[in-house]
């Protein structure tokens, strides 16, 4: 299962996460961080231009230590100011940095820079057709951007999506499989909901109280089935057969290692009660809605 496994880098570039008690690592720690994800079989990365400097990180890494390349993913930056005939030389600037020659993967970074920089999406093509990504896909939040990805830009070879607890096979299953149907990969993210499956539902912020409830239901179904939250969680997602890849990201090695050990553990998850777990609150399942 460590092969369906995915770094995120966000947190090698910003503070990031609504639970993280660690802070952006030091550059050593994020070295840390990278060596463990190689050494456990981990190949692919996911960053992007937004994220700090983690592509300078990332590329650091890979100067120092030639003989653990990764498979890196990249996306533009939602405002990136660029002419189509930039757009080439923009990417290859950015493989530099990561010291790569070529990408696994490059990204719109979200649905709304497809649809306001159109003309990138042949350029996106263009990107392939020339070898310098191998792949071509977009971070998705909704299910009609899923559909209308799937019925009108069906060249996209993955797509990024939340996939969780909550964020679940019933809100998500029918939209999906009609992008597998079109041979779009599926890579998800948000597995832990930015850190909120860690906290204790008594204490959310105001914003966040609508979730109590839910919450409290995977309290429920961790005592009922002896299970931790990074097991459930991670287990979740990893189970499902129309999942490709899974994102996760970490602040610190051990809990990378944590998160390895648990893709090769043997855990039975309660799928059909997890899949029934039903949040009326939809929006509150986007973390830039937490505000």
């Amino acid at each position: 299962m460590v092969n369906k496994l995915i770094l995120g880098t966000v947190q090698l570039g910003l503070d990031y996460g609504i639970n993280n008690q660690f802070g952006k690592p030091s550059l050593e720690k994020a070295f840390d961080i990278l060596h463990t994800a190689y050494d456990n079989g981990i190949r692919i990365l996911d960053t992007a231009e937004a994220y700090g400097n983690s592509t300078e990180v990332i590329g650091q890494f890979q100067k120092q230590h030639p003989n653990k390349k990764f498979n890196i993913i990249n996306k533009l930056a939602v405002n990136a100011d660029l002419s189509t005939k930039d757009f080439f030389n923009h990417v290859k600037e950015g493989c530099k940095v990561l010291n790569t020659e070529q990408l696994y993967g490059y990204m719109f970074h979200n649905y709304s820079s497809l649809k306001q920089n159109i003309n990138f999406y042949d350029e996106l093509l263009n990107l392939k057709s020339k070898g310098l990504t191998l792949h071509i896909g977009i971070s998705l939040y909704t299910n009609e951007e899923i559909i209308d990805i799937a019925e009108n830009f069906s060249d996209f070879d993955f797509i990024q999506i939340p996939f969780n607890l909550l964020d679940n096979d019933l809100k998500r299953k029918a939209s999906v499989l009609k992008a597998k149907e079109r041979n779009i990969a599926i890579h998800t993210r948000s597995t832990f909901l930015q850190g909120l499956f860690f906290m204790n539902p008594n204490i959310l912020i105001d914003s966040l109280l609508p979730l109590k409830p839910y919450l409290q239901d995977i309290e429920e179904i961790k005592s009922d089935y002896n299970l931790t939250t990074e097991s459930l969680a991670l287990q979740y997602v990893i189970q499902k057969e129309y999942i490709d890849h899974v994102l996760v990201g970490v602040e610190t090695s051990q809990q990378l290692i944590d998160n390895i050990n648990l893709c090769g553990a043997e855990v039975t998850i309660p799928h059909s009660i997890i899949d029934k777990l039903n949040v009326l609150e939809s929006d509150l399942l986007n973390p830039s809605n937490w505000n």
